[in-house]
């Protein structure tokens, strides 16, 4: 009982006290979650032992909630109570900070809209007045529509590039 208490950190008149409400004070498991529904906590109690500040891998909303329908402890259900919240909390961070972006990288992207754009032009400027030469209007329509078209698929192709996504 002695390597226990100093492992522990609980004093050997409330390790016999847990003994005697059978609890099994060599099983650290069962001493844990013991400790955990009394609440009470020492000084002295070794909070390492106990997993306090320990990061828990894995919770997730549902299996804490789960745990909050079963327990019947009123100190357990506020700490439970309070993991969700900050979970939920952590979650909608996650979500606002995916969703957007900063204005330097709006005003970059817009920049380099308007290079790719204002060179689109540019090239129909050179190209279209030649191919335009001596076509009735129907066909100069279409030629027009084919560079406008080319000019469109050029700024499609290009934007992931422009908004710095992966595809």
């Amino acid at each position: 009982m002695d390597a226990v208490a100093q492992k522990t950190g609980i004093s050997i008149s409330a390790l016999r006290i847990y003994q005697r409400n059978g609890v099994d004070i060599y099983d650290d498991d069962a001493l844990r979650e013991h400790v955990r529904k009394v609440g009470n906590r020492t000084r002295t109690l070794n909070l390492e032992w106990l997993g306090v500040g320990q990061a828990q891998e894995n919770v997730d909303i549902e299996t804490l909630k789960s745990q909050l329908l079963h327990t019947i402890d009123r100190n357990e259900a506020q700490r439970l109570k309070t993991q969700i919240d900050g979970l939920l909390s952590a979650q909608k961070l996650e979500v606002l900070n995916a969703s957007y972006i900063s204005m330097i990288d709006v005003k970059e992207a817009f920049t380099k809209l308007g290079a790719i754009i204002r060179a689109g032009i540019m090239r129909m400027q050179a190209d279209l007045p030649p191919a335009l030469e001596g076509q009735s209007p129907s066909r100069m329509a279409k030629i027009i529509g084919e560079a406008a078209e080319t000019l469109l698929n050029e700024l499609s192709e290009r934007e992931a590039e422009l908004w710095q996504q992966d595809t």
